[in-house]
């Protein structure tokens, strides 16, 4: 809708010349206004939305579904609130015409226009302004249909985000961030849960994952939501929970079943140690990069063993897997390649500055080390969205 807004101006600037176009749209018993998303003081921004009786011209156009003409400041002041007089004089306006916009199947809002000077609009003029409202419409009605299937996806994708699991002595924490632009939905996600005990009284190994289906849109959320229940299953299914193993069993169930799977992730088992010991983790690596390992020292370690990625034409990849000790005090790093690849830049470059964050924040708490991993990573801004995991052992 912000798209639409900016290209008002441009677009009436040879009818009329109106120095002031902007947009409302309806929204139930209310007109909300889209200010001009490039102009943070803009008077619009004032009045941001209207109740649908208010004693407004763009108010009176939407209830009476026909275009209002208010030549001049004494028709403003005759027949409207003072509020409308004073909205229109902090404008600069003296001339308005507001026309309402029709969409497929209801009244979508108004387009307002005015002039800065006492303006006559003739009938060629009238007739070349309500066909633009009409090309308007249509516009706002695709922008409005394509936010709304957005709106869904995020909220799809977000309600798949997992609730990180209270662990008895380890430290979870997550962070996902959406793509810069807004269009971008992507199918990235991280999943951490406990497996069954080995033992009665023993402590729970820890499965964690954080993996990224190829694709911007609405279908990319939906296989992202199959491939983390169908990881989950394959993992309880196949004890003693080795990660390789488990990737093979995905590859296999995605070479039989209708998922267009592709794209990358890291599974990876968390084993408890006694106080003061080191934990242990295993992990595999389907094409995905690589996770941070850092050491109580400071140190920071690339874990960069991987295999291809997932996908139905690797249905036959051979999965490894990998063992790492963890000494008390380390701290674990997985992210999606949002973070670290820019179009123009060096992957690997990003990957060295995210480790130079970890060496130096790397004692902070989770949540405030990964605020500052996304912070200092965001420029120039990302375009696919991010997800962040980090791991801390006693």
């Amino acid at each position: 809708m912000d798209d639409v807004r900016r290209r008002l101006h441009d677009l009436l600037a040879g009818v009329g010349k109106p120095s002031y176009a902007g947009l409302l749209v309806a929204d139930r018993n209310e007109l909300r206004r889209i200010p001009d998303p490039d102009d943070v003081s803009s008077v619009e921004r004032e009045i941001l939305t209207l109740p649908t009786d208010a004693a407004f011209p763009s108010a009176r156009a939407l209830r009476e579904g026909r275009t209002v003409f208010v030549p001049d400041r004494e028709a403003l002041v005759a027949a409207y609130s003072p509020d409308a007089v004073g909205l229109f004089d902090r404008l600069g306006l003296t001339t308005v015409m507001c026309l309402p916009l029709w969409g497929s199947r209801a009244l979508l809002g108004v387009l307002a226009i005015g002039w800065a000077r006492r303006h006559e609009v003739g009938i060629t003029e009238r007739a070349t302004l309500t066909a633009a409202s009409g090309y308007i419409a249509q516009a706002v009605e695709r922008a409005q249909y394509l936010d709304e299937r957005i709106s869904v996806a995020r909220e799809l994708q977000e309600a798949m985000l997992t609730d990180l699991p209270l662990a008895n002595r380890v430290e979870v924490s997550a962070l996902y961030q959406p793509a810069a632009d807004d269009h971008m939905i992507g199918g990235d996600w991280y999943d951490a849960y406990h497996l069954p005990l080995a033992s009665p009284g023993a402590e729970p190994a820890l499965m964690v994952t954080v993996g990224d289906i190829v694709g911007h849109d609405m279908h990319a959320a939906t296989v992202m939501g199959q491939i983390r229940s169908m990881l989950r299953q394959a993992t309880l299914d196949h004890p003693p929970y080795s990660p390789a193993t488990v990737l093979a069993a995905l590859d296999a169930a995605c070479a039989v079943l209708p998922v267009e799977a592709g794209g990358t992730l890291v599974h990876a088992r968390l084993d408890p140690a006694p106080p003061a010991m080191p934990w242990s983790l295993t992990w595999s690596n389907a094409g995905h990069p690589p996770p941070l390992l850092r050491a109580p020292d400071g140190r920071v370690h690339v874990l960069a063993a991987h295999d291809v990625l997932l996908h139905q034409a690797f249905k036959d990849a051979s999965r490894t897997e990998h063992r790492r000790e963890l000494m008390p005090g380390s701290t674990l790093l997985l992210y999606t390649d949002g973070l670290v690849e820019r179009r123009g830049h060096d992957i690997e470059a990003a990957i060295t500055q995210l480790a130079g964050l970890l060496n130096r924040h790397g004692n902070d708490p989770l949540p405030e080390l990964l605020r500052r991993i996304s912070e200092r990573m965001a420029q120039p801004p990302p375009e696919d969205d991010v997800v962040l995991l980090a791991l801390r052992v006693p």
